[in-house]
């Protein structure tokens, strides 16, 4: 596998570089789902250009990732892989545009729709970094409205591996837990597992995400995550190491 990127995607997969070969793991993209800047999304698009240039010439399956959440924009039941997606913001409409520049190439493709992941890596702009660092100040404002779905990178990597042992060049696949998780309560484990009674103030706006993983199991024959009380799960691996960071930082 050859990997091109060096952030947290490009990272959960290093385990994975001497498997898959002729495949080509796009993880190189803006990160930050409030980008709004013109340069960076024309930056990723000319470097994905080059990348799938390069992935036809030698034969390889190119991996592109996707943020699953602005790029569906607004459901009110589970976003199907097969619906025409309504972003609502720049980086949506981007993501959209880049999903359809590998689509419509001649290289076989593997297009990953992400939800939240979570590592031990201290972005304060993501979301889970962003609640530990303001349970940490003590004070935390959630959008009471918002639910999410958290993934372990970890575990991301290993289902991606698993899919490209399986569908290698199959087109659009939700890698989700298919748990949508009331911000709320993400916030409440955090302050639970950091033992810090912290000051939430609940505002009345927030949008929910939750995405379909029926395409997910039917690929692998299981469902990978099958608790709906994973997300704690996850908090309890990234939580501690997310606070340590942070606090070494002074953020």
């Amino acid at each position: 596998m050859r990997i091109v990127g060096n952030g947290l995607i490009a990272r959960s997969l290093s385990p994975y570089a001497t498997q898959h070969g002729r495949v080509v793991t796009f993880a190189s993209g803006v990160s930050d789902s409030s980008c709004t800047n013109d340069r960076d999304f024309e930056r990723e698009r000319r470097m994905l250009n080059e990348t799938l240039a390069e992935a036809s010439s030698r034969g390889e399956t190119i991996v592109y990732f996707s943020g699953a959440g602005a790029l569906y924009g607004h459901w009110e039941h589970p976003a199907l892989e097969s619906e025409l997606p309504q972003p609502q913001t720049a980086y949506g409409r981007h993501q959209l545009a880049c999903e359809g520049m590998v689509a419509t190439s001649r290289v076989p493709h593997l297009i990953v729709r992400l939800p939240n992941v979570v590592a031990s890596a201290a972005n304060p702009r993501q979301l889970v970094p962003n609640l530990v660092g303001q349970v940490l100040a003590g004070r935390v404002q959630v959008h009471g409205r918002a639910r999410r779905d958290l993934v372990d990178a970890r575990d991301m990597a290993r289902v991606v591996s698993e899919l490209l042992d399986l569908a290698s060049g199959r087109g659009t696949v939700n890698v989700a837990s298919g748990h949508s998780v009331p911000v709320t309560a993400i916030v409440s484990e955090t302050c639970v597992i950091l033992g810090i009674d912290a000051s939430i103030e609940i505002v009345d706006v927030g949008t929910p995400q939750q995405f379909d993983t029926s395409r997910l199991q039917g690929i692998l024959g299981r469902d990978p995550f099958p608790d709906p009380g994973y997300y704690r799960e996850v908090l309890r691996r990234h939580v501690p190491g997310l606070a340590e960071e942070l606090a070494h930082a002074g953020l």
